[in-house]
Formats: C-alpha cells, sequence, structure tokens
C-alpha cells in the first residue's frame, strides 16, 4: 500500500523575474530550518537560468512576517502554506555547472519523495518553458518532481476564510463596466485546483468586491476594482467540482480562486472543458448548472 502524501510548504520567489516556485516536502529525516530550506531554494533556482545567493534570502509568510534562520520547518504552519522568499540582491546569470548540479538534486529529491509515497511518480504536471532543464526534470519526475511551476504566480492558498455576507447594489446604481479577465494560469495541487489572477492592488480591496459563484461544473467570479467588473466565467469545466468547499484568497499582486475537485484522482491538464474528436459526451453537459454556492470576500 502507498504511504500517505508527506506535508509540503510553497516557497514562492515573486520579487524579480523569473519567478519560481518549489514544492518542500517535509519527510521522516532530520528537522529542517528555514536557512536550510532557502539553501536548498537557491540551489533548484539554477534551474531558471539564473542564481540566487542563500546568504542573501529571507522566508516570509503571506502576512509579511519573517521567518528566523534556525526556525524549524514548518514553524506551526498547516500543510500548503504559502511562503515568499525575498533576496536583498537581484538574481544573475548562474554558470552551467549550477544548473547542472541543480537538476541532479532535483530529481534526487523527486526519487525519495517517490520512494516514500511507495509508488511511481504520478503523470507530469509541467509548467516551465518547453525544452528547458525544468520541464525536462518534470517530464521525468511527474508528480513527485520537486519543482512544480515556472511562470506567473502558481502559489497556493492559506487556511479558508468564512464567507461573508452578500453586499446588496441598489436598483437604481449605475453599472459598472465588465472586463474580462483573460490573464491567469491554474495548478493541479493533488485534491484541489487553483486558479492564479495578477491583479494590481488585490490585497487591499475592501470586504464584498469579490463575489464568486460556484456549481457542480462551473463558476463565475466577478471582482469590483479600479470603477470596474473584472469577471472571469468559466462555464464547464474540465471536471465536477465540491462547489460549496471552493473560495478565493486575496494576495499581493493577485487572486487566488480554489477549486475543490469532486474526484481527487483525477488530473486537470486544463481549466476548461472542450470537446474532443470522437467526444459524444460533451453535447449532454449543461453549462452553468447544479447548486449555486455563493461565496463573497
Amino acid at each position: 500500500m502507498a504511504a500517505a502524501a508527506l506535508p509540503s510548504l510553497y516557497f514562492h520567489f515573486e520579487a524579480a523575474p523569473p519567478e519560481f516556485t518549489l514544492k518542500l516536502s517535509l519527510g521522516s529525516e532530520a528537522p529542517k530550518t528555514v536557512a536550510r530550506a532557502l539553501d536548498e531554494f537557491a540551489r533548484a533556482y539554477a534551474l531558471t537560468g539564473m542564481a540566487l545567493a542563500p546568504s542573501s534570502l529571507s522566508l516570509s509568510t503571506a502576512d509579511g512576517a519573517e521567518l528566523p534562520l534556525d526556525a524549524l520547518l514548518p514553524c506551526g504552519l498547516p500543510p500548503s502554506s504559502d511562503l515568499f522568499v525575498r533576496s536583498a540582491v537581484p538574481p544573475s546569470p548562474a554558470d552551467a555547472a549550477a544548473v547542472e548540479a541543480a537538476d541532479v538534486a532535483v530529481e534526487e529529491a523527486a526519487r525519495g519523495e517517490s520512494a516514500r509515497r511507495g509508488g511511481p511518480s504520478a503523470a507530469p504536471r509541467v509548467y516551465a518553458k518547453e525544452g528547458s532543464a525544468i520541464a525536462a526534470s518534470q517530464a521525468k519526475m511527474g508528480e513527485n518532481s520537486y519543482y512544480y511551476s515556472v511562470g506567473k504566480n502558481k502559489g497556493t492558498a492559506a487556511a479558508v476564510a468564512s464567507p461573508v455576507a452578500v453586499v446588496t447594489i441598489a436598483a437604481d446604481a449605475k453599472p459598472l463596466k465588465e472586463v474580462t479577465i483573460a490573464n491567469y494560469s491554474m495548478l493541479d495541487d493533488d485534491a484541489k485546483v487553483k486558479i492564479n489572477i495578477p491583479m494590481a492592488g488585490a490585497a487591499s480591496l475592501p470586504d464584498g468586491a469579490i463575489n464568486a459563484v460556484f456549481r457542480d461544473r462551473s463558476f463565475d467570479i466577478r471582482v469590483t476594482n479600479e470603477g470596474k467588473c473584472f469577471r472571469l466565467h468559466v462555464p464547464i469545466l474540465l471536471e465536477e467540482i465540491n462547489q460549496r468547499a471552493c473560495s478565493c484568497r486575496k494576495r499581493q499582486g493577485k487572486l487566488i480562486v480554489i477549486l475543490e475537485k469532486r474526484d481527487p484522482s483525477k488530473s486537470w491538464y486544463e481549466l476548461r472543458k472542450t470537446k474532443g474528436i470522437g467526444d459524444t459526451e460533451y453535447s449532454k453537459i449543461v453549462p452553468d448548472s447544479g447548486e449555486a454556492f455563493e461565496f463573497c470576500l
């Protein structure tokens, strides 16, 4: 029987390009300090072709609290928490030896996690540029790849907040200009799917600015910001979701929409369901069907 998945933390570097996210599994070996974890992050970051100096790095929670370098992870944080890496100096070009060493370290870590799970790695989830060292590592190691994403904000969210009361807008209020959200990214994260939406000033949005409706296989999110209504509507998702367990999060410079899979064993390779060749079931799916669950933040 395969062992249970190890608790993990997600380390994000978003202060300068290239952005980078590392899934750090906390195994049964000796406890890991923040300093050691940052050293591992710096080695893995070389896969981007750029380098970070470990001595210049610090680690903070989503609330901005800096963790001491000698603190033992997970520092009381729940599994799958987001942590943010900051550097006192900008990234610099990495030499070939550093990139090769990073690739070896990443694959060894991935094999170790796969062995602890007691089974082979799952289908790969490649977010890196096709043909890059990162993509090659993910293609080989799949879900157990030490490296998960590079690009636009592929973080995970913290604990679920309780929905607040729906804000009622007066009938005579002037309608806001609607803007379709076209820039977003998706991360398949085991039992959840997370959609990251870049948005300036997201963390300081007032209460009630975010309104989302989740159904059996769809969601519709509207964000009131800067006198406009920003909307992302997906009428047919790739798979069904548990709408009452879905939510949204505000982060610095982005929003995160969290979908809970109805069937956690199914991998999501895209967000929207599209009709494939010979697909006779697609026409039977009713867009925006099922019980509606409204979430406001």
